[in-house]
């Protein structure tokens, strides 16, 4: 997963083109930015007030700017949020299945129990996950991994077994 930093600039640089923010030089003489303006350049006179129109202008599309990449970083994040859990979704309806063919769940309540607050099965979840996921009796595993979880003492919640 990429960092905060290069998803905002991934974010902007797909977004505004660095070319329509550079200095194109001066508009009396055409001389290139950061060349010096031929002798004969007349400057353009600026009111100071043009100065304080164009800082509050600019101040106004930072903020938008800001907002729109705010707003698609959010979407991106979530996103990104969203494709994480729904990778983890098989691994939990798979444990939650083993869990039940093992007898471990029984009920509908403790399966919505099991999906409320799955860290109550984490060591379930430890010793399924070194065996190979078994799910049913046609699994290897799956009388080692029956026999574990028969072993473990239910109500004790630092998973140590019986």
């Amino acid at each position: 997963m990429m960092n905060l930093r290069s998803l905002i600039y991934n974010v902007c640089m797909d977004e505004f083109e660095l070319d329509d923010f550079l200095d194109r030089g001066c508009p009396s003489c055409g001389a290139e930015a950061g060349e010096d303006c031929d002798e004969a350049c007349v400057p353009i006179d600026v009111p100071p007030s043009l100065y304080a129109m164009i800082e509050e202008q600019m101040e106004y599309v930072a903020h938008k700017v800001y907002k729109n990449i705010l707003k698609k970083f959010k979407m991106k994040y979530l996103t990104e949020k969203t494709a994480i859990v729904m990778n983890d979704w098989k691994y939990l309806t798979n444990l939650c299945q083993a869990l039940m063919n093992a007898g471990v769940i029984n009920h509908k309540e403790q399966v919505l129990s099991f999906f409320e607050n799955p860290n109550k099965y984490k060591r379930h979840y430890v010793v399924w996950n070194e065996l190979g996921n078994p799910i049913n009796k046609d699994s290897e595993t799956w009388s080692m991994f029956q026999e574990a979880i028969l072993n473990t003492d239910k109500g004790n919640s630092n998973g140590q077994q019986t």
